[in-house]
Order: structure tokens, then sequence, then C-alpha cells
């Protein structure tokens, strides 16, 4: 494995950054064919301290490699490749038995020590009218700049509760199919995919999406995703008179187009996990995009948002806008976002098999049921145009953040509710909340296309005390 990352450390190199263009490449004179490579040397060093945890600093190394390449005027594909390599003070990184319910697996070398990998890979085939699509990547439904509640992709980021000695904080790709459909205004779109929380059993996700471009520059669209999976707890442990859901198969129904799940589920024996969801931008104002995203897991009715008298009202919304302004060669980004994830979001009372999740991270936002955050950045671009260092780039970036995380029953992800539990439910229930402040910054100097350096602090104020200091430099070429 060592040697592994000392040859793509090498080619790394060689190659270019992730946002520069593709120098080494392989292109016929009509375009039609070609094959393009880069990569990226990336060096992290971390120092976070909690209150009530041990202080530690993390190294990371990570090679990356990217490609993208085209084999006619219609096929084409891209994708990348990531080595890392873990070092950290912790009293110990726990071994890993490539189970998905223990997260992404990585290779334990040493209680200090380990080596992890990820992939992806997309390709793409254009007819006249059907885009068709398969791979292992991520997926991405919503238009929330910080935190999607619907479907989040590789949107991940540090939250002072995780513990990374025993889980890789970051979602994982997903095994997919799907096709696209566009009729003027209208996008429709839908996938089948596979998820994975124990080794031998099965589990899937499906999603179908239309997106409408209205006047005015505003976007709407509607949205599907529906879970199953076999049963992963032990016969009898779930008291749910339907929780035994024993081995489920993929249902070729759901590929189906045009046929909401909301229907076909009854047609399986209305046994599996769906959610609705609702997505608005707004670019009417020049420099301004207003957005909102909405997540209907459960209710009763459109009106029983509100209800906290069932505990299957369940739903999730993150609203905010972002505005940017040019002066000159200064770029000013602001952004500001709500985010409110109601109790048992995400869960399901027939258990993991049906829960919300893939390698044991959540597929919508990181803060998990029963949670909410108000974030807001300041974002200063400044590319420079003339002497030494021309098209550089310096960007510096302040932040703040109030995050609320309850604790109590039915804000784990694989909490299941069961015929003795409470049918009411409470958001944010005083006495079991977790609040903390976060206030941060980042400075970001890419002097050449071939290297850059990062360095960020973050402050924790409040029930999680502590703060988070990082370096990172970045060779490309």
């Amino acid at each position: 494995m060592k040697f592994l990352v000392l040859i793509l450390t090498l080619i790394a190199l060689t190659f270019a950054s992730p946002d520069s263009p593709y120098h080494l490449q392989i292109v016929d004179s009509t375009n039609h064919y070609a094959l393009r490579f880069k990569g990226e040397l990336f060096d992290s060093l971390t120092t976070t301290s909690i209150k009530g945890t041990k202080k530690n600093t993390d190294n990371e190394a990570i090679v990356r490699l990217f490609y993208e390449g085209q084999l006619s005027k219609s096929f084409y594909f891209n994708g990348r490749f990531q080595v890392v390599n873990d070092l950290t003070t912790r009293d110990s990184i726990q071994p890993h038995f490539y189970n998905p319910f223990d997260g992404l697996p990585y290779n334990h070398d040493n209680p200090h020590n380990r080596t992890w990998d990820t992939f992806r890979l997309s390709m793409f085939y254009d007819l006249s009218f059907v885009k068709l699509s398969a791979g292992i990547d991520y997926l991405s439904y919503g238009f929330a700049k910080h935190n999607r509640v619907i479907l989040r992709g590789d949107e991940h980021r540090f939250r002072p509760w995780q513990d990374s000695t025993y889980l890789i904080q970051m979602p994982a790709p997903t095994p997919y199919f799907a096709y696209e459909f566009k009729v003027g205004p209208l996008t429709y779109s839908q996938f089948a995919a596979r998820l994975y929380h124990e080794k031998k059993l099965g589990k899937y996700m499906h999603g179908h999406r239309i997106e409408a471009t209205l006047p005015a520059k505003i976007t709407f669209a509607v949205s599907e995703v529906i879970l199953y999976g076999s049963t992963v707890e032990p016969a009898g442990s779930n008291p749910n008179h339907d929780g035994d859901s024993t081995g489920r198969e993929f249902e070729w129904s759901y590929v189906i187009p045009f046929i909401p799940y909301v229907f076909e589920e009854h047609y399986h024996g209305d046994r599996d996990n769906n959610a609705i969801a609702f997505e608005l931008k707004v670019n009417t104002i020049r420099n301004w995009e207003f957005y909102g995203d909405l997540l209907w897991d459960d209710l009763k009715s459109p009106t029983a948002m509100f209800d906290e008298s069932w505990w299957g009202n369940k739903w999730a919304t993150s609203v905010g806008f972002e505005t940017t302004q040019k002066i000159s060669q200064l770029m000013l980004i602001w952004n500001l976002e709500y985010t409110r994830v109601e109790p048992w979001v995400y869960t399901h009372h027939k258990g993991a098999g049906y829960t919300y999740t893939n390698f044991a991270q959540n597929l919508g936002t990181d803060l998990g049921p029963n949670s909410q955050e108000i974030f807001s950045e300041l974002t200063a671009k400044y590319f420079v145009k003339s002497g030494f260092l021309k098209d550089a780039l310096i960007q510096v970036s302040a932040h703040t953040s109030a995050v609320a995380k309850d604790q109590a029953f039915g804000s784990n992800l694989f909490d299941i509710h069961t015929p003795t539990s409470a049918i009411d439910k409470k958001f944010l229930n005083k006495e079991t909340t977790k609040r903390y402040v976060e206030i941060g910054g980042a400075l970001y100097f890419a002097p050449k296309d071939w290297i850059s350096i990062r360095a960020e602090y973050s402050k924790y104020i409040g029930d999680y005390k502590g703060y988070r200091l990082g370096f990172t430099g970045s060779l490309h070429y």
C-alpha cells in the first residue's frame, strides 16, 4: 500500500490540479476522441482541541489522480482516484473489518496510522432524446449552498462531536445508473442506486426529479426518493409488527419513469421509505440568488408540519441567499443560510436497511435529525492581473454559525421508533440539546496554477469549547 502511495505521488507531481487545465492529454484532430489526466499532491496538518476530549494533531497526505475522456461525439466520462494516508496523535485508531456499517473502509496499519482510498467515475451517453449515465459517484439533489437536506452528494464538514478514530466522516460514492429527458423548459431525471450497510445484504435507493425553468430566472423542482433493503437487525429484536421484512432484492418497477413512488410503493406492499422534496431557486435580481429546499420525510398532511403531537411529522429545510459583487479585481461573496431538521427525519421504524444512510453516513445533511444551524460566510477573492504574481488568487473568508443538536431519542440516525415509544415529538428539547457557536476564517493563496496553500481556524463556544487549526499545501501540474 505504501509503495502504491509513493508511485501515485510521483504521478501526481507530473500532472495538474483539479481546478487547472489538463496538461497531459491525447486528442485526435476531430476532438471526438480524447483522454486527459491531471493530479494533485495534498498534505495537511490539523490540530483539534475540544474540551472533554484529548487534544490531537492529524496529518493527512493525499494523492489524487483525475481523468476524463471522450470516445465519440456522444460518449464521454470523468473520474478520480484518491489515496489517503492518515497519521494521528489520538489514543488509538480502531481496526476496521470492512463492514459498511463501520463507514468507509480503511487499512489499519497501527494505532496511529491508517490508509484508505476512494474513487468515482461517471459515464455519459447523449442521444437526441435522452441522456444516459452510469458509474459510481455522489448523488445530489437541492439548491442549498451549505446544508443540503435532500441528497448532499460529496458535501462534508467537521463537527466538534465527530470522532474520526472510528469512522471516516465523509460520504461514500454510490453505484448508479440514470437517465434524463429534456422538453423545452422541463427536465425529467431518474436514477437507481445501490447502497451499503452490511456486506452480504442488499440496500437500494431510487430517485426521480422534474425541474422547470420559469420566467424571471426562477427554477422550481419536485423530487421523490425511496429506499429499501434487507433486515439487518437480529430476528425478533424489532418490536414493530413489520420490522422483520427479511431479504429485499432490487425492485425493477421503480426504474420505470413517470410513476410517482408514493403510489408505486403500495404495489410492493407499502414497505419502503419514501420522501418527497421541493426545491426553489430565484435569480431574478442580478448577482443575487435566493433558494430553499424542503424535504417531507413523512407527514400526516402538508398542514401538519408544526404539529408535534405525532412523531411521524418529519421534515427538514434549508433556506438562504447568496450574493456576488465584483469591484474591479475583487469579488465578494456573501452567503446566509438557515437549516432545520425535525426529530426522526432520515430514520425508519424497520431499521438500518431502510434508514437514509450509506456506509453509516447520512445521505442528507450531516447535522442529522433534531438539529438546526444558522450559517453565514463572507468570502473575498482577489485576482492579481500584473507583476510576478500575475494570475495569482488570494482568497480570504470569514464564517460564523450557531448550531443546536439534540441528543434525545429520535435524534440519532439509527434510532427505531417502537409501539411503546412516545407518539409525540419535541424539537430541540432544552434539557438534552447541545448548542455551540463557531467563529472562524480561512486564507487561501495560489501564487501559480501549480501550487496553493491554505490556513484555517475555527473557535467553538458553548457546550462544545475549543478550537481547530489547520494548514494545507498542495502541488499540481
